[in-house]
């Protein structure tokens, strides 16, 4: 046994690939001493020698051949003591299969999506907030939760991710968009300052493989990336590759930076984000290297338990304890962070699903007899309500034990409003950049988890009031006035795009004109009659142009753009009282 062990230890440290499992081999091999019941078995030389060139294989594929081969006794899939199961290649095909999990269903259309899945927006949490600066608020929306944006409080979210573009590895092009081009979405977002960004999806190690080595369908993705982002006026993208070999990571080292540079080219705002799975498994990204072009890490910190583990457990445990195996939030941070990822840059993925096994015993930890499902937050709400039960502490995660009308023992396994602010909290205590959700929509009809988010990472009201003075006047430095200014004048397109100044100049001519027209109208006894009746029905269309300006705004632009209407008629009224001070002044008669 201790042969063994310490072979595939060699095996690992080589293709470097297994790091995470060094401590569990450790300890193996002590328990094997204690015990004093090693087996040696003799492995065929040739099988080291081909595992250990982490250039020609995968670290999965190389656990499964092990695992798999008639002369192992250790088997690398499932390590079972009293307390723990370890699944290392079961974990990492669960944790590479969460976005390719969709319905089976092919609806074309929003309104098809909000039937199939009773998509409701009539419990909305519409408080606005502006967010603590510190930390971001990223989400996901999967086109199959149809018009379930509705319902997001957009003032929460830093930025949205449409899900997504799916890619076509031959040639670039895409099999899918769905409804990218004409969902509201992005105009809902932009209305309250959220990002929008479409999330491309490749997934499979052949997929990745024929992408990435071949540069005419990275330059046709890149062209037709820019020009998606440019019709819809979009802030930039999410790359979400998963199930990546060792042996492309110089060419994904290539391929972020050669998309950023043309990205940001094309437009500064665009920003880059990528998916990483909970472990590198395989050390696929550069860090050193991605560091300076891509400007947010999203970990995907779910699966550690799901459809393939033997046992029912945490789908996103916080900590193991003595009862959960190895691998947990805090691990995957820990080495992201050993990795060299910059901490401001991550944001730590959190489910807003569970998952449900038939098991062996209500007690846990169980062994699964059959997985069930992973249901939604809100079906779960729907099923259960108010969950008498209970929170694992190690985990910080909620689960649910029953019998069912069958006899059958389930678990369920989930978050909820108590176990994501503990693990809110554990984010703001390691000062990362913040968290990412999978998915929105997945609570539609419920808005705990959209008060959850103000409480944790939105700014008080006291805060909110300052933080918005400063930023207002920040707005209207004079370098940023003629930058403004230079850029309207090179591209009056510019304010097509970006209406807001355009509300600014109404705002100051509206506000000229309607104080005006007031104080020639309070001195019109000075005016004669008929140019009097001309200030009148002038006054009149001014008024009826301004409220027609203001439904446009309100259509346009969020609640606190206003603002720059406001300063228009500040100005307005200064510039009016100012040159029309001595004209306006009324004489005593004799």
């Amino acid at each position: 046994m201790c042969l063994i062990i310490i072979l595939i230890f060699s095996v690992c440290e080589n293709s470097n690939a297994q790091d995470g499992l060094k401590n569990l081999i450790n300890q193996k091999i002590e328990e094997a001493k204690r015990n004093d019941s090693a087996k040696q078995v003799i492995i065929p030389q040739e099988k080291i020698e081909k595992a250990s060139n982490d250039q020609l294989t995968d670290s999965l594929a190389l656990a499964d051949s092990l695992a798999t081969d008639s002369d192992l006794a250790f088997d690398m899939e499932v390590v079972q003591d009293e307390n723990k199961q370890i699944d290392t290649s079961s974990f990492v095909r669960r944790a590479l299969s969460v976005k390719k999990r969709k319905p089976v269903k092919n609806y074309k259309s929003e309104k098809s999506w909000d039937k199939y899945y009773s998509i409701s927006n009539n419990n909305i949490y519409k408080e606005e907030h502006l967010l603590d600066e510190n930390f971001k608020v990223f989400g996901w929306h999967p086109y199959w939760m149809g018009s379930a944006y509705k319902s997001y409080n957009f003032s929460l979210l830093s930025a949205i991710a449409y899900f997504s573009y799916e890619l076509n590895p031959s040639t670039g092009g895409y099999y899918n968009i769905h409804d990218w081009k004409t969902t509201d979405l992005v105009d809902s977002a932009h209305k309250h300052g959220t990002k929008v960004l479409l999330s491309v999806t490749n997934f499979g190690i052949k997929n990745n493989n024929t992408f990435l080595s071949s540069a005419d369908a990275q330059r046709n993705f890149i062209d037709i990336l820019i020009s998606l982002l440019k019709e819809r006026n979009a802030d930039g993208v999410n790359i979400d590759f998963e199930s990546l070999s060792s042996s492309n990571r110089n060419e994904l080292t290539n391929f972020i930076i050669d998309l950023s540079n043309r990205l940001k080219s094309s437009d500064k705002k665009y920003m880059i984000t990528l998916a990483l799975p909970p472990i590198d498994y395989n050390r696929v990204y550069e860090f050193d290297q991605l560091n300076q072009y891509v400007d947010l890490y999203i970990i995907m910190g779910y699966e550690f338990y799901g459809i393939n583990s033997s046992v029912a457990g945490p789908v996103s445990p916080l900590e193991s304890g003595q009862t959960w195996w190895d691998y947990n939030l805090n691990v995957a941070l820990d080495e992201y962070l050993l990795e060299g990822v910059a901490k401001k840059k991550i944001l730590m993925g959190l489910p807003y699903y569970g998952a449900e096994w038939e098991t062996e015993s209500l007690k846990f930890p169980s062994k699964s007899k059959k997985f069930v499902n992973y249901p939604m937050y809100r079906n779960i709400q729907k099923k259960h309500g108010d969950l008498p039960c209970c929170e694992d502490e190690p985990s910080k995660s909620k689960f649910y034990v029953y019998r069912d009308d069958n006899s059958n023992y389930k678990q369920l396994w989930y978050e909820d409003s108590l176990s994501l602010s503990k693990k809110y909290d554990w984010i703001k205590e390691k000062e990362i950049g913040g968290v990412g959700i999978w998915a929105l929509g997945y609570d539609n009809g419920y808005d705990e988890l959209w008060r959850l988010l103000a409480a944790k990472f939105a700014l008080s009201p006291d805060e909110a009031r300052t933080a918005n003075v400063r930023n207002f006047w920040a707005r209207y430095t004079p370098r940023r006035i003629l930058s403004l200014t230079l850029r309207i004048i090179k591209n009056p397109a510019y304010l097509l795009k970006n209406p807001r100044p355009l509300f600014g100049l109404f705002g100051a001519i509206f506000g000229v004109g309607l104080l005006s027209f007031y104080f020639l109208f309070r001195f019109g006894h000075r005016i004669n009659r008929s140019f009097n009746v001309a200030i009148k029905g002038s006054l009149a269309l001014m008024i009826i142009i301004l409220i027609a300006l203001i439904f446009i705004g309100m259509k346009y632009i969020a609640f606190d753009a206003f603002m720059y209407l406001i300063l228009g008629f500040i100005i307005g009224a200064i510039i009016i009282f100012i040159l029309s001070k001595r004209f306006l002044s009324e004489k005593d008669l004799p």
